[in-house]
């Protein structure tokens, strides 16, 4: 019985690492470079809209102007964006920075796994999964 507990776990553990290492390598494989200079929305908040240009994002609810982004690239698939004006009511203050990492991509969707960092979240604050899709 010992034997067949040991062989389960075995062979458990040898999928979850197959699984991790599958996931790392479809991100890498991953091609970005359509959502370098777009605009997008959340579908699941239509209103709220992002665009991104060159070194700068502007985020809108409404077509409202809200916030005003710095933008660097870390990788093809990974940037950060750091708040550099606050014109509306936001919880997002100057200064404060997201780390957007890329995971999926499905058609004009993409998923990212969006990191905080400000003064409520200094160590960050994860949020593991946000979609996002280009606005046409």
């Amino acid at each position: 019985m010992k034997k067949q507990i040991a062989l389960i776990l075995l062979v458990l553990a040898g999928s979850i690492g197959y699984s991790q290492t599958q996931t790392q390598a479809q991100t890498q494989t991953l091609d970005c470079s359509k959502f370098k200079n777009i605009k997008a929305y959340n579908p699941d908040y239509p209103k709220r809209t992002f665009e991104v240009k060159g070194a700068t994002q502007e985020s809108y609810d409404n077509g409202v102007l809200q916030l005003a982004w710095s933008v660097k690239w870390i990788s093809d698939c990974e940037y950060e964006i750091t708040c550099v004006k606050k014109l509306g009511e936001s919880q997002m203050e100057i200064g404060d920075r997201i780390i957007m990492t890329i995971v999926s991509i499905d058609d004009d969707c993409f998923t990212v796994k969006r990191t905080f960092y400000g003064k409520n979240f200094p160590e960050g604050d994860v949020d593991p999964g946000s979609t996002y899709c280009l606005a046409k």
